[in-house]
């Protein structure tokens, strides 16, 4: 009796168990570094890092800028970019992210050049590498709205990145009033004439070698060079690009004015979207030769 007095209760203990089967699996919710995809920490740092040199780099546009729109857009990047790294601390606070709490050395050598210059030539600096950072953050917020694994900052590049687009185009907008017109390149120059020349910095340096010409959708007027830079036997060869309007035509020669080789080492390098408009094709497709100037195409 006792043994089918067990073998009962037995039974009934494993008949109420539940199946390991279909025990539900928990589910991982992402608070902590260890956690983040490599994608989604890379922008986090970045975005602070890049957050960090926007408000540093407006403080000095107020003290050193020559032009009152230089100045006013430096007011207005502490003010828009204050308020995206309080947002990305914030976030950072509840997913136990530790952010960089200072720049990188990249930063900090950009910032100590600024800090060297005054007047007109702070402001053509200030300006020229507003467009580069400006050009790489929206590169970076543009890859983690599309790539991020995380969904709060997938969420917060994409709504972030509308403001860094129209960050991008008040910069380029400002720059031909800041640059002296006489001083650059004349639009009448024909496009082709300069595709492949070199062009040198007012150190004498040479900066590259005209690779494309980017030029405005609605115009066609030319809004910047990219330049190829090929390294040394190919190492380190990148392209870059340099406002239009800094360009000097003194005869063959084309130098860009108030930009020296170092500073362009530095420059992140350019990349093609789908929205840029050109008079090359950036996979070498073909050559701007057979283009016709007055007809700006998308590059494929």
């Amino acid at each position: 009796m006792k043994r089918h007095h067990l073998l009962a209760t037995a039974a009934l203990f494993l008949l109420s168990a539940p199946s390991l089967a279909q025990t539900p699996t928990p589910q991982k919710t992402v608070t902590g570094t260890g956690q983040l995809s490599q994608q989604d920490m890379t922008f986090a740092e970045k975005a602070a890092v890049s957050d960090m040199f926007e408000i540093q780099a407006g403080k000095l546009a107020q003290d050193h800028a020559k032009d009152t729109g230089v100045k006013q857009f430096g007011s207005h990047m502490m003010t828009d970019h204050t308020k995206t790294s309080d947002a990305m601390k914030a976030m950072a606070q509840r997913k136990s992210m530790t952010l960089p709490s200072s720049l990188d050395s990249e930063h900090r050598q950009k910032l100590d050049q600024l800090r060297g210059l005054q007047g007109d030539q702070f402001d053509s600096a200030y300006l020229q590498g507003q467009i580069d950072a400006h050009q790489t953050a929206v590169t970076l917020f543009r890859t983690q709205a599309e790539k991020g694994q995380d969904a709060d900052l997938k969420r917060f590049a994409e709504q972030t990145l509308p403001t860094l687009e129209q960050h991008l185009r008040q910069v380029r907008d400002l720059r031909p009033n800041v640059a002296s017109a006489s001083g650059a390149a004349q639009q009448s120059t024909s496009f082709e004439q300069m595709m492949g020349k070199a062009v040198y910095g007012e150190d004498g340096g040479k900066l590259g070698d005209i690779a494309d010409i980017i030029l405005d959708a609605q115009s066609g007027q030319a809004t910047q060079v990219v330049l190829d830079r090929g390294g040394i036997l190919g190492i380190g060869a990148k392209q870059v690009a340099l406002d239009y309007t800094l360009l000097n035509a003194d005869g063959d020669r084309i130098v860009a004015r108030q930009v020296t080789e170092d500073q362009v080492r530095q420059m992140a390098e350019f990349k093609y979207d789908d929205n840029t408009v050109s008079l090359g094709q950036r996979n070498g497709g073909g050559t701007a030769d057979s283009l016709d100037s007055t007809q700006p195409r998308n590059p494929q």
